[in-house]
């Protein structure tokens, strides 16, 4: 969750389908427009509502993937 961003400037966007505060952050739980789910750690002043499509990008320091089984 904290190599997706949440940037209202982005041309990519998400739908939030959950959200769990986190204190000082919300954790989104989010669908690409392909139906996959991503998460989404976010400030907690970035409040967006359940249904909401908000702006990401990503912001990758190292990639970790798992095969699709």
């Amino acid at each position: 969750p904290d190599d997706i961003v949440h940037d209202d400037a982005s041309g990519i966007t998400a739908k939030v389908l959950e959200k769990s505060f986190r204190g000082s952050h919300i954790l989104y739980t989010l669908e690409l427009s392909g139906g996959e789910q991503v998460y989404c750690l976010a400030l907690s002043h970035h409040n967006h509502a359940i249904g909401e499509h908000i702006g990401i990008r990503l912001d990758l320091d190292h990639l970790v993937l798992f095969p699709r089984i």
